[in-house]
């Protein structure tokens, strides 16, 4: 008899455990906001069965009552199926807009000071904003170790084909870099992909100023 009553106890001490495991994973997600979805499940849920009893009662066959439910379970199947692909999707979001650390180009002083010189002797960078140093902070180390900024003086058009060359030399850089970077002003204003892009493709640069910009980087070899 005692034997009897352990084993009834441990069966509601597991029982209770598994109660409580249950509770806490329900009320995690709840918090997450997934409190709607568990309503429109019920709500749905009971439209579908009262639709299958509705069917049974009428014609009295279990495979034509069935269909609803089947169908109820086919539409909770592709509703978590979107909801995982959408959390997903925003956990990539997420990693993608990390904390950028910085260009971390691999140029040597004298290749940027070759580029930084023609860049201001072009007046493509502000000369009075930006020193050499800078231009070397910027595009070698990372950004919380300087406060330097660069100020270039273009169209947007020819800053976009500017930064460009400089993707060629890093993999991973895109505009989109330079604008999350807040390091990287023209004509005053913090720079914008989408505004760089869309002036470029409005009014594109002449084909003596890529040559010139081209003639910049033209030491480095193929381009």
């Amino acid at each position: 008899m005692n034997r009897i009553i352990n084993h009834i106890a441990n069966w509601l001490m597991a029982f209770n455990d598994k109660k409580m495991k249950v509770r806490e994973d329900f009320n995690s997600y709840m918090k997450r906001g997934n409190n709607l979805i568990i309503f429109g499940l019920v709500l749905f849920g009971i439209y579908f069965l009262y639709m299958a009893f509705d069917l049974y009662r009428d014609y009295g066959k279990i495979w034509l009552a069935s269909f609803p439910i089947i169908l109820f379970g086919i539409a909770v199947f592709v509703a978590l199926i979107k909801n995982a692909y959408r959390d997903k999707l925003k956990n990539r979001q997420r990693n993608s807009s990390i904390r950028l650390v910085g260009f971390n180009m691999d140029f040597n002083q004298p290749i940027l000071a070759q580029i930084y010189s023609s860049l201001i002797r072009y007046e493509f960078l502000d000369e009075n904003l930006n020193r050499f140093e800078d231009f070397y902070n910027v595009m070698i180390f990372d950004f919380d170790e300087h406060e330097s900024v660069l100020h270039f003086n273009c169209t947007q058009a020819e800053l976009k084909f500017i930064l460009e060359k400089f993707k060629v030399f890093k993999r991973g850089l895109h505009l989109s870099t330079f604008e999350r970077s807040g390091k990287i002003y023209n004509k005053g204003e913090l720079i914008s992909a989408k505004k760089l892009s869309k002036s470029y493709n409005k009014n594109p640069v002449t084909r003596e100023t890529e040559d010139l910009i081209d003639s910049f980087f033209g030491f480095l070899g193929d381009n």
